[in-house]
């Protein structure tokens, strides 16, 4: 490392104070060689940790399936959630079963209503892209040009915006499918009209692949506090919870699921007293693609129907120690296939039918009264305490003495979300783990850019037959479990808002076949305040990222020396290999390194 002047900062104001004509300072030292602006590649200190068990309640997002490769193995991901009651002590129908029974001779609309169940199924929707960054109805995913409003993403010589106000679909050059384009087709009908595009963007593996869900009753209570703490805490539930497998009961469901990734369209029932209008061929709702997982129809008719005015569905509490929950699990999978869900938007539907007394608004005269059959709808969310439990297979020997290497031994290095790998850093010690820090501080460096940068070992990746890799990693303090401060500074947008902070970024960069090339992590304020406020140098921690946008950490396992990890790893199942501050020299260039882009005094 080269050593120039120490007093840097000292001679660049003396010389600023000896100037007399100061219009003219910007141009002199523009003129002058009196200054230039170098780069310095150094050395990284790192060492890599295994993520152990983390506490899986409460999470943003759930995983169900199983995710596989050649370098980190096998993971299977399963779910257990309680179910909430949208309304305390819920009535079936009309009236209460207690004025079923007992009748009122004052009101002959009070019935026995004889609920029965119809159809039960859980709606489960997926995550979806829906980001149209320029508002012209199409999706940034599938539109020509993003951020053109006026772009023709079909080439039918119609802008995108003037098909959606136009009623035309701008992904399809001929809507009506009668062999005339958009822009000169006088009587264009869109025969799916308010369709919207959807990208589900989180199914990761082969979105083909066919599998088969189990769903069962719980016959376990997930309880919200501990009761070895005399419940004055709450109770924990880690990823290795499995324990509550061996309280799996009633299975509900089993069987093959398909996925369509597809908005779901939902039509209308013909009405009989309708003849000249066939109301089946409307469009009644319009869904996000999702899951639409059966349920058996006469055991919740017995379950929840049948249980009207007891005191099991009285209030929550006594909901959930009556009916504990679900626990779902995929298996049979043709190729592996982890589906993220939107448990917070899930729900269990039961559609039963039940007699009302109809007066026909005659209520004077009850000679053309009649009992009608009516379908109605009771919705259970999923909620309450809901967990993720993994199975991983064990690493490779590779991985896990890369955990007790040295630095300067380390060819490649591994981030893996979830119960993974990550990476310990300390800034300004070699790769021998010698203080470094005082020499730059020496140096009398202004820092105008800082950064870490990593390549990723594509030839590695590659040869274990490629992996699904994380499009972005999160840099903190581990001490602080904090962001670094670049992150707090950063007010950048990306295109999709997981995507934020652009400039202090962590994003992959990516060839032309979308393969990682390196990621790349501004830290110019962390490391200025480091060298210049005399602030402490603590050790960052390197993890895979859902989304940075989430700088929320949850409890890991038995571990006191990492306490916690951000959530925005633990529910990534990605993995990567990059290359380590030692590879082999051919891939030198690509090392684990840190870059300053500095200033300073020619002498």
């Amino acid at each position: 490392m080269r050593i120039n002047n120490f007093f840097f900062i000292f001679y660049f104001f003396l010389f600023l104070s000896c100037v007399k004509e100061y219009n003219t300072i910007g141009t002199d030292i523009l003129k002058s060689d009196t200054f230039s602006t170098e780069v310095e590649y150094v050395g990284v200190n790192i060492k890599q940790k295994l993520i152990p068990p983390f506490k899986s309640i409460g999470l943003p997002i759930y995983q169900l399936g199983v995710i596989d490769d050649e370098i980190f193995g096998n993971r299977e991901a399963f779910f257990v959630s309680q179910l909430g009651l949208e309304e305390l002590d819920p009535r079936f129908g009309i009236t209460s079963q207690k004025k079923e029974k007992s009748g009122d001779v004052s009101n002959i609309q009070i019935i026995e209503e004889n609920e029965e169940v119809i159809d039960a199924y859980l709606d489960i929707p997926f995550f979806n892209n829906t980001f149209d960054t320029d508002g012209d109805g199409v999706i940034d995913l599938y539109d020509v040009d993003p951020n053109d409003i006026y772009s023709d993403s079909d080439g039918d010589g119609l802008a995108d915006v003037i098909e959606r106000t136009n009623g035309t679909d701008p992904l399809n050059p001929d809507t009506d499918g009668d062999g005339i384009l958009d822009n000169v087709d006088t009587d264009t009908i869109n025969p799916n009209q308010g369709a919207t595009v959807y990208d589900v963007d989180s199914l990761i593996g082969n979105k083909d692949a066919t599998f088969k869900i189990k769903v069962q009753e719980l016959d376990y209570y997930l309880s919200t506090y501990d009761p070895s703490n005399n419940f004055e805490t709450f109770l924990k539930y880690y990823s290795d919870d499995n324990i509550i497998e061996n309280f799996k009961g009633k299975v509900l469901f089993d069987g093959d699921v398909e996925i369509n990734t597809s908005e779901l369209v939902i039509y209308k029932d013909d009405d009989p007293d309708t003849d000249d209008v066939d109301e089946s061929e409307e469009v009644k709702e319009r869904l996000s693609p999702r899951l639409r997982i059966p349920i058996d129809k006469n055991y919740m008719q017995t379950k929840i129907i049948d249980k009207e005015g007891d005191i099991d569905l009285i209030n929550p509490d006594n909901f959930n120690l009556y009916f504990k929950g679900l626990f779902f699990s995929a298996y049979d999978f043709s190729d592996p296939l982890m589906l993220i869900l939107d448990y917070s938007q899930a729900s269990l539907n039961i559609i039963y039918e039940f007699d009302q007394y109809n007066k026909n608004d005659t209520p004077d005269d009850t000679s053309d009264d009649t009992v009608d059959r009516v379908e109605s709808v009771f919705k259970l969310n999923l909620g309450g305490n809901q967990i993720n439990i993994f199975k991983n297979d064990p690493y490779s020997q590779e991985i896990i003495e890369s955990t007790s290497t040295n630095s300067n031994e380390l060819k490649r290095v591994y981030l893996k979300g979830g119960e993974g790998v990550m990476m310990e850093i300390d800034l300004f010690k070699d790769l021998d783990g010698n203080d470094i820090l005082g020499e730059i501080k020496s140096n009398g460096w202004l820092i105008n850019e800082a950064n870490l940068t990593m390549y990723v070992d594509k030839s590695t990746i590659d040869l274990a037959g490629g992996l699904v890799e994380p499009s972005r990693i999160y840099l903190y303090d581990i001490e602080s479990k904090a962001p670094v401060i670049d992150y707090f500074i950063d007010n950048s947008q990306g295109r999709k808002p997981k995507d934020q902070k652009a400039v202090h970024s962590g994003l992959i960069e990516i060839d032309e076949d979308r393969k990682g090339i390196k990621y790349k992590i501004r830290i110019s304020e962390h490391v200025k305040n480091i060298i210049r406020n005399d602030s402490l140098n603590t050790k960052l921690g390197l993890v895979v990222s859902s989304d940075i946008t989430n700088a929320v950490n949850t409890e890991i396992k038995d571990n006191n020396e990492l306490g916690y990890i951000p959530v925005s790893t633990i529910v990534n199942p990605l993995g990567t290999v990059i290359y380590g501050p030692n590879p082999e020299p051919i891939n030198y260039d690509k090392r684990f390194r840190l870059e300053l882009f500095y200033t300073e005094i020619n002498n």
